[in-house]
């Protein structure tokens, strides 16, 4: 297992200059990429262009996000799935670990039934273009609703998500073992032997908030592993010991870090604590010039 550093789910922002110079400084291994943005300037420039900084930081690219939505229209979706072999070029030339799709909530479109039966032929669609440049399609899926609630439920919960994952013909077709909505959604390590170890192409470390019950949780109670100790992220690593895949965190930090720098800091420290207790090596960085470097830059703008 490796740390990887997304700014996307710490909601930092920055330019991609900035996150490589963030992930190299606090000793992260790999990075989340905006691929949609390599990939437009790529076609504007050239790849070796848009790429060059990525490529001389020596950084793995861990994931990116899928740029498709499941819960298109038939119209919609033929459209985006035609540009999509082009940024998955991109994607393989850069030796991306996984394409990160998240699975639809809810719809307005269909009942449960039929609806899964759109969605995994979808999948399986999706997932065969990644193949093509050896990028595997991890999908995710959220145990609250995200946005408004649709007119029918979708995948919310471990057991639903198995069954869309078993059901998937690519081969192509892999996860990312989120703990927090693993917890939210009744999820034990155990239950990845029914999806196959394998299949895990990336890991979201997470905790939850004390005392909050699973089914009344929201966005706002996760927060950085290790911060409560709710969620056993130890146990779901040592789970997949030995495997070589991205590890991130995903949350916000309890202690209310005021610096950006002071912040990833902390991220690498939490990533590191999971690691060491799983009985994964890792190697913690902390530069001489932190002081100097954090300089009162909020983590957030």
């Amino acid at each position: 297992m490796y740390k990887t550093l997304d700014t996307n789910l710490l909601e930092i922002t920055g330019r991609s200059t900035e996150v490589i110079e963030l992930a190299l400084t606090y000793g992260f291994s790999g990075i989340n990429v905006d691929m949609v943005d390599l990939f437009k300037r790529s076609q504007r420039t050239s790849y070796e262009s848009s790429s060059r900084f990525l490529l001389s930081s020596k950084l793995r690219v861990a994931s990116f996000a899928a740029p498709i939505s499941l819960d298109d229209d038939d119209t919609a979706f033929a459209n985006n799935m035609s540009t999509l072999a082009q940024l998955a070029e991109v994607a393989g030339k850069l030796q991306s670990g996984c394409a990160v799709l998240n699975i639809p909530t809810g719809t307005n479109r269909l009942p449960y039934h039929e609806y899964f039966e759109v969605i995994r032929k979808r999948i399986d669609q999706i997932a065969e273009v990644f193949a093509a440049h050896n990028v595997k399609l991890a999908l995710r899926f959220s145990a609250i609703p995200e946005t408004e609630e649709k007119q029918f439920k979708f995948v919310r919960d471990v057991e639903g998500f198995v069954a869309l994952v078993r059901s998937c013909t690519s081969k192509n077709v892999g996860i990312v073992l989120d703990t927090w909505n693993w917890h939210l959604g009744r999820g034990k390590p155990s239950q990845l032997d029914d999806i196959g170890l394998d299949r895990v192409a990336m890991v979201y470390m997470s905790d939850c908030k004390e005392g909050v019950d699973p089914s009344a949780a929201t966005c706002e109670d996760r927060i950085l592993p290790g911060a409560s100790g709710v969620i056993d992220n130890v146990a779901w690593l040592t789970k997949l010991s030995g495997k070589d895949i991205p590890v991130t965190a995903y949350g916000v930090a309890a202690n209310g870090i005021s610096t950006r720098d002071a912040f990833i800091a902390h991220v690498q420290d939490t990533i590191d604590d999971v690691l060491v207790a799983a009985g994964v090596p890792t190697n913690t960085r902390k530069p001489e010039t932190f002081v100097a470097a954090a300089a009162a830059t909020p983590y957030r703008e």
